[in-house]
């Protein structure tokens, strides 16, 4: 992790926030691409058509989603760029324009992960429809 040095206590939090905020994200594109192909393997195996449908607007929702995560790095990556600088002294330390972004990814972050803990329960639900129904057979790959 950088190091980061003069610059105030605020932006000094403001930093941590937004590495945890980077980090969750990691976490988030890793459990995403899980989904996907959860999704894509249960679309296959489904025999009900409102089910297809279901499965289709859930990865459409999750590509909706995807579009604003990538928004949301790329104002993360920049909050942090700047209080790196700032770190540095090589710009002045802001902390009015620091806080304005900070509310701005604060609500970004919410939303999105609400967004996406919905849509996971939406998926879970989805699959664990599917394998109650009487003559689901289930076909998974052996890791090994």
């Amino acid at each position: 992790m950088e190091t980061i040095n003069g610059i105030s206590s605020r932006s000094l939090q403001y930093f941590v926030i937004a590495r945890k905020w980077r980090s969750d994200l990691e976490f988030y594109r890793f459990e995403a691409a899980f989904l996907r192909t959860l999704l894509d393997a249960h679309f296959f195996n489904l025999q009900y058509k409102e089910d297809r449908t279901t499965v289709i607007g859930l990865n459409n929702d999750l590509m909706k989603l995807e579009v604003d995560k990538n928004q949301l790095e790329i104002a993360l990556d920049d909050q942090i760029r700047q209080l790196e600088l700032m770190s540095e002294d090589i710009i002045p330390e802001d902390v009015t324009s620091l806080s304005g972004k900070q509310i701005k990814l604060e609500y970004m972050v919410t939303g999105i992960f609400s967004e996406y803990n919905k849509l996971k329960k939406q998926i879970f639900s989805l699959v664990q429809k599917a394998y109650q129904r009487p003559g689901v057979v289930t076909q998974y790959a052996s890791p090994n």
